[in-house]
């Protein structure tokens, strides 16, 4: 999905954060756990939404449904300051609000830029759930005829190897 210079450099920022809130150190999912308690902090944390907006966005994760991919595909073009960037005002009611984001919301509003950050991390919100171009290739069966993944992969570097010396290249040593 085609975005403005600033969603992208900005999407990019957001997934490195929830990247990072995803597992411990041990390796185990606490993710839950993490977007709790900057939930429940968030009083606290709304200041950073000048300087770094990604910190605060992941407390919004999964907050919000879209109506309209449309206005949500133009807002991905657009930057803040710019004619195309839409109002809290305008952008909410093609909105659904999970129940439990509605108090953020609220304590958001108050602050000073609150309303151009929630337009901006709605908008970070839909690229991550519809951005397929950032999105992993989706998991596929095995239709390997009963062969295991080292026989596939002696294949594959068979292959390669006939590739390079058709290209040219001396042919590879077992």
């Amino acid at each position: 999905m085609k975005k403005s210079r600033y969603f992208a450099e900005l999407g990019a920022n957001y997934s490195a954060e929830i990247d990072d809130l995803v597992s411990d150190s041990e390796g185990k999912s606490v993710l839950k756990q993490r977007l709790d308690v900057k939930r429940r902090e968030i009083q606290s944390i709304l200041p950073m939404i000048s300087f770094s907006p990604e910190m605060v966005a992941v407390a919004f994760y999964g907050a919000f449904g879209f109506k309209s991919p449309e206005v949500m595909q133009r807002l991905a073009l657009s930057e803040p300051g710019k004619a195309d960037f839409l109002s809290w005002g305008k952008l909410e009611k093609h909105l659904m609000l999970a129940d439990w984001a509605e108090h953020l919301v609220d304590l958001t509003l108050t602050e000073e830029g609150g309303e151009e950050f929630l337009v901006t991390t709605a908008a970070l919100e839909y690229l991550r759930t519809h951005d397929v171009a950032d999105a992993p290739p989706p998991a596929q069966e095995s239709d390997n005829d009963g062969r295991n993944d080292d026989d596939e992969d002696g294949d594959l570097r068979e292959q390669g190897a006939d590739w390079m010396t058709e290209q040219g290249f001396d042919p590879l040593e077992s």
